[in-house]
C-alpha cells in the first residue's frame, strides 16, 4: 500500500466467471433465506408490548425497533449504492411504530428483489467505492450484496437472542 493510499482499502477486486457464478448463487440463496425469515420474525415482534419494542436493551442499536430500522436502512443503502442512487436514512420519526417499519422493510425487499433478478456477471463484477470518515473502501457489487445479506443474519441473531431473553419463543430462522 502506498503512503497516499493509506486510507483506501480494495476488497479483492474483479472475480473470474466461475467465482461470479458461485457468488451470485450465494447472494440469491442468502437473500432468499433472509426474506423467508422476515415474516416469522416480524410476527414474533407483534407479541411485544410497545415498551418492550422501544426499550433500549443495551445491545446492537439499543431497541428492537432501532435494530429493525437499522436493517431497513442498511438494505436501502446498499441497494442504492449498487444502483448509483443516494438514499436518505429513515429516522425513528419516519417509522414511529411497528407497522411503519414493516411497510418500509417490504418496500426494501421489493427493491432488492428487483435489483438482484437482473444482475449480470458484469454488474456483479462492477467496482464501487464508498467513503466512511477518512476511509474509502472499494469492492465489487457481488461482495457488497453478500455483505448486506450477512449483515442481516448477524442482526437477526441479536433479535432472536432478545426475544429469548424477554421470554418469547423466537421463530426458527435456521437455513436447514
Amino acid at each position: 500500500m502506498r503512503v497516499s493510499d493509506k486510507h483506501h482499502i480494495n476488497v479483492h477486486l474483479r472475480e473470474d466467471s466461475a467465482t461470479l457464478d458461485v457468488m451470485k448463487y450465494c447472494v440469491e440463496t442468502l437473500l432468499e433465506h433472509n426474506f423467508m425469515c422476515r415474516d416469522p420474525l416480524l410476527d414474533a415482534f407483534e407479541e411485544l408490548s410497545n415498551e418492550e419494542f422501544t426499550r433500549d436493551w443495551g445491545i446492537g442499536r439499543g431497541s428492537i425497533r432501532s435494530v429493525l430500522l437499522h436493517l431497513v436502512n442498511t438494505e436501502r443503502y446498499w441497494v442504492g449504492i449498487v444502483r448509483g442512487e443516494e438514499r436518505d436514512f429513515l429516522e425513528i420519526q419516519d417509522c414511529p411504530d411497528f407497522d411503519a417499519i414493516k411497510r418500509e422493510w417490504k418496500k426494501s425487499e421489493k427493491d432488492t428483489r428487483d435489483l438482484v433478478k437482473d444482475l449480470t456477471d458484469t454488474d456483479l463484477n462492477h467496482v464501487e467505492s464508498v467513503t466512511w470518515g477518512e476511509e474509502t473502501v472499494s469492492f465489487t457489487v457481488a461482495k457488497a450484496l453478500i455483505h448486506m445479506a450477512t449483515h442481516e443474519i448477524h442482526h437477526r441473531g441479536l433479535l432472536v437472542g432478545l426475544l429469548r431473553q424477554l421470554g418469547y419463543k423466537p421463530p426458527n430462522v435456521n437455513m436447514l
